[in-house]
């Protein structure tokens, strides 16, 4: 029981510090009248204690699959029609509209490595394409966005200018 409660606990404590999840987890559980103590072995305190005190970077190197790229009259109503057609076709990918003057911009997929960014690629190029790999920043937050199951999903999307010359292109 008491480790389900933890289990509970843990959910509710996802992108905490380390140190708020420990006192999430060792307050008294009303329900299970319970309570949990955290006890840790010297050297894995230590660890822990560095791993917080550890500056997060707020990006990583990543790649997603550029679907969509003008600056035509249009762009921005092409654009828009383009991501939608891909929600409906690839429903739990991230999308992202984003404007870089001049031109419009569609990426999709928060990929890590090559290998995950080629997959998505792969299966998207049928459906579009002018698709391609693009290599850039993306925000933590993005990376570690749980997606959810295709029925449950909704959209997640920006759209934001970005200065110039901010990825390379592959």
């Amino acid at each position: 029981m008491l480790l389900l409660a933890a289990v509970a606990l843990c959910q509710q404590a996802a992108g905490q510090s380390i140190a708020a999840f420990k006192h999430a987890v060792s307050r008294p559980d009303s329900a299970m009248h319970g309570s949990l103590h955290i006890s840790e072995n010297g050297s894995a305190a230590n660890a822990v204690r560095t791993y917080d005190a550890l500056v997060k970077p707020d990006k990583v190197r990543g790649y997603r699959i550029r679907i969509f790229f003008d600056n035509g009259q249009n762009a921005r109503t092409e654009a828009m029609e383009t991501r939608d057609r891909f929600r409906q076709e690839f429903p739990g990918i991230p999308t992202y509209l984003a404007y870089e003057n001049p031109s419009y911009i569609v990426t999709v997929g928060n990929c890590l490595s090559l290998d995950e960014a080629l997959i998505l690629w792969n299966r998207v190029r049928h459906s579009f394409s002018t698709a391609f790999l693009w290599r850039g920043d993306i925000p933590m937050d993005e990376v570690l966005r749980k997606e959810k199951l295709p029925e449950q999903s909704r959209p997640t999307d920006s759209l934001r200018t970005v200065p110039p010359q901010i990825g390379t292109i592959m």
